[in-house]
């Protein structure tokens, strides 16, 4: 297969397993080992390049080709000439003062081309960060340790490798929490990216896994919606909290994935409205909505006027 070609349109890279798909002992023994590499997991957009002679193509993660909007990155990377003919594999980012704003990283992909330019000169422009190189033709795999050493030697202002944590899983574990990160992106060292060709996802294989840190917090529940196919059933509730500095109510996301019994007892067993307590992954920083929110349990306990934010996300 000619990598000059372009991506496959099967291409499908393996996905590190999840937090609830493995047992933390297993990277505790990869530590004890000295195998276990820490990487810090940035919050940004799935981005794949082909080194191709004739130029540098940018793929988004489901193999759609990126247009003009990342030109300065694709001439960047064409200076890697002994790279080409290879894939990389990295994220397509935002850093706001060491923090990720994947607010932003969503603006800039789904605008249209020249907004998408135009928004990047006003906010900055998303950088590539690469944790992988691999060959379609040939058995090859650079490892993050390999990327590190590789793009470490070289200056270049928008493609930096992933930064490994010289420090214990225990330590890194404080260290994301602190600073707000999305989370860890934890390696065996003889880990070895996976893929297919024909579209289907591949087994996540043991030696790469994602840990991520858990918020909790207490939303005010005053509506829920409907299904679309079946108005008396409840689809999700809206969430919403206290702005501390405007005393307004704001929306803070919507939560579903529950159990039968759960969305009965939400929908005709309970008054409107209440307090419910929700784990969630993160919060966009400019409108303060939580991401992946998960159903803990109702705070009978909690009056609304305590559903306070921690922090005022007004416009």
């Amino acid at each position: 297969m000619a990598i000059r070609e372009g991506l496959p349109k099967g291409f499908v890279l393996a996905k590190p397993i999840a937090q609830e798909g493995y047992d933390e002992s297993v990277i505790y023994e990869l530590e004890r080992q000295g195998r276990l590499i820490i990487t810090r997991k940035r919050d940004g957009w799935k981005m794949i390049a082909v080194m191709d002679p004739k130029g540098v193509r940018l793929y988004t993660d489901g193999v759609n080709e990126i247009d003009s909007r990342f030109d300065y990155i694709k001439e960047e990377l064409s200076k890697c000439k002994v790279l080409m003919g290879h894939v990389l594999v990295g994220e397509a980012i935002v850093d706001v003062e060491g923090s990720d704003d994947i607010g932003k990283v969503i603006s800039i992909f789904h605008s249209s081309t020249s907004k998408s330019i135009k928004l990047q000169r006003e906010v900055g422009k998303a950088k590539f960060m690469l944790f992988g190189v691999i060959s379609l033709e040939e058995s090859y795999y650079w490892s993050v340790e390999n990327v590190l050493q590789a793009f470490t030697k070289d200056s270049f202002e928008f493609i930096f490798p992933a930064p490994i944590i010289r420090a214990s899983f225990a330590e890194a574990k404080k260290l994301a929490v602190q600073h707000g990160w999305e989370g860890l992106v934890l390696y065996d060292k003889e880990y070895r990216l996976t893929y297919r060709l024909d579209g289907k996802a591949p087994a996540r294989p043991k030696g790469c896994y994602k840990w991520k840190p858990i918020l909790e917090d207490d939303f005010i529940v005053r509506s829920w919606r409907p299904s679309p196919n079946d108005p008396g059933k409840l689809k999700d509730l809206v969430l919403s909290q206290i702005d501390p500095a405007t005393g307004e109510e704001f929306e803070c996301g919507k939560l579903g994935s529950f159990d039968k019994q759960t969305r009965e007892f939400l929908t005709n067993g309970i008054q409107y409205p209440f307090v419910v307590q929700v784990a969630f992954e993160m919060r966009f920083p400019k409108t303060g909505k939580i991401r992946n929110a998960r159903f803990l349990r109702v705070r009978a306990d909690k009056p609304i006027k305590q559903c306070i934010a921690p922090k005022s996300f007004g416009k």
